[in-house]
């Protein structure tokens, strides 16, 4: 969950509050109940950025129920304890709190930013919304007519139909490839005694992880772990979802659109982000596709054959697995060739391997860039709680460089071969392509 709020404190967050040249230090705070959180000391500017996160998500929604874990977070901030939510929401806008809660794959995470003087209240509220949401009537309602209007405009876009048009190609029927806005058919079978029994099942101390950066000490953290997430259930629902079972058969889906340009989205799997190898498929995937126009796909795709205006890839690790996702537009006739064009690249990739050269150019990068990134006290929150959810260790930000620069050229080349096969590329198209071959052929998603 990631939203830019606009109000008149929220400016302070977006200019630098974690200056230091040197690697932040991480203290992990227990607080007398044994809630634990990792924090990051810093009074450079009086705020408070604190996020926090439940294991398990949107694939837990019941097939039939499809946007019950959306539509039950996004009631967690409209009314709790006391207030309803038209109360609830102006005690956070007159204290300039900013407050976010909502639900994704694998996750169900939430955001509180503050400036120090407000912590108390801020606190308060969020133990409110986590632990006595109100679920009033008008607000489930509302909420409701929200989301379907959410799902029209998710609808109406073609990244969104040639996302899900793959994922539930080599998803199949695993909760991956539910729809997390659900359908108006499902959204039609939930009610509110679904939304509060799902909250309760899900956020749970057992699977909650913290994050606090900002102008706050150990011992308010503590408190505030206690006061805060102190009334959760101490355990959720027991996580039965099975793992990924990755296709045998590729797949090549076509669905059609009107318009001048063609989308495409192409996947296969990968490792898991706890592989020993995750690093050396990291330098891979940046040789590749994710280096921007340092990358391979765009030198040739985009500069040398000027076939779509950008490509990219990236590694999407997930608790019940992982896969290198990819996606780039051209025009209906060029599409054929821009495809035809990223697997001939590809090809040669697997092939050929890499260059030292290559290697270290990536490891320049990609140690480099990490630091660049922790420039405000949200983005270091951000951090330590992905290194929560991705179960590193909090001398992760110590570490990384090293980890990186212990690969080896030979190291690369392994895990090319054992994951990079471009034979295991299945590809979306959305649009009208010209001159490309597919296994299955829909009609724009209208339901």
């Amino acid at each position: 969950m990631k939203k830019i709020i606009l109000c008149a404190a929220c400016a302070l967050f977006l200019f630098p509050a974690i200056a230091q040249a040197a690697t932040p230090k991480v203290t992990e705070v227990t607080s007398r109940s044994g809630i634990k959180a990792w924090l990051v000391e810093d009074h450079t500017l009086p705020l408070i950025s604190l996020r926090f996160a439940f294991r398990g998500g949107v694939e837990f929604d019941p097939a039939d129920k499809q946007g019950l874990a959306v539509l039950a977070t996004s009631l967690l901030t409209q009314g709790a304890g006391p207030y309803d939510d038209k109360a609830f929401q102006d005690r956070l806008s007159s204290r300039s709190i900013q407050m976010e809660i909502g639900a994704s794959r694998d996750e169900i995470s939430g955001e509180v930013k503050t400036l120090t003087r407000e912590k108390k209240e801020a606190f308060r509220l969020l133990a409110l919304a986590l632990t006595r949401p109100r679920f009033d009537q008008e607000a489930f309602d509302r909420a409701v007519r929200q989301q379907l209007t959410a799902q029209k405009m998710q609808k109406a876009k073609a990244d969104w139909q040639g996302r899900y048009a793959l994922y539930r190609a080599v998803f199949g029927e695993h909760p991956y490839g539910y729809r997390s806005l659900g359908t108006p058919q499902s959204l039609a079978q939930i009610t509110r005694e679904d939304a509060k029994t799902f909250i309760c099942d899900h956020m749970a101390k057992d699977r909650l992880m913290v994050a606090v950066v900002g102008a706050i000490t150990p011992k308010e953290v503590s408190d505030a772990l206690d006061s805060t997430f102190g009334g959760l259930p101490a355990q959720g629902a027991v996580d039965t979802l099975a793992p990924v079972v990755w296709p045998k058969e590729t797949a090549s889906i076509l669905v059609k659109r009107e318009g001048t340009q063609t989308d495409i989205h192409f996947a296969l799997p990968m490792l898991r982000r706890d592989d020993p190898d995750w690093y050396a498929a990291e330098i891979a995937n940046y040789i590749l596709g994710g280096g921007g126009f340092i990358s391979r796909l765009m030198k040739q795709v985009r500069a040398q054959e000027g076939l779509t205006y950008g490509i990219s890839t990236g590694l999407a690790p997930m608790d019940k697995g992982s896969m290198l996702a990819g996606s780039l537009s051209a025009d209906n006739d060029k599409a054929g060739k821009a495809w035809d064009m990223v697997r001939d690249v590809w090809q040669g990739f697997y092939d050929g391997g890499v260059s030292e050269a290559e290697v270290q150019a990536a490891k320049d990068y990609l140690t480099g860039s990490l630091p660049l990134s922790l420039t405000s006290t949200d983005a270091l929150a951000s951090v330590l709680l992905a290194m929560q959810q991705e179960k590193l260790g909090k001398d992760y930000l110590d570490t990384r460089k090293a980890s990186l620069e212990a690969v080896t050229l030979a190291d690369v080349q392994r895990v090319i071969v054992a994951w990079f096969d471009p034979a295991q590329l299945s590809v979306s198209f959305v649009g009208a392509p010209e001159a490309v071959s597919v296994t299955e052929t829909h009609n724009m998603i209208l339901e």
